[in-house]
């Protein structure tokens, strides 16, 4: 579940979360352990990601004219 600010920003947030979870699922799949990334470059790619929306409105325009 994710929630926004408005529906264009919710909805790339979605598709990312989606993507964070089929490659989690994917290296879980090996049985190896798995290693954390550094909390300081989760925050700097947290920061870099929810900084910049111009591309979730571009792609929810796109999405809505195939629609």
């Amino acid at each position: 579940v994710v929630c926004g600010d408005r529906m264009d920003y919710a909805y790339d947030d979605l598709y990312y979360l989606e993507r964070a979870c089929e490659l989690e699922v994917l290296a879980r799949s090996t049985g190896q352990p798995l290693i954390g990334v550094d909390s300081d470059l989760a925050q700097n790619v947290c920061d870099e990601t929810l900084g910049e929306r111009l591309q979730s409105e571009l792609f929810f325009k796109a999405l809505k004219r195939v629609l």
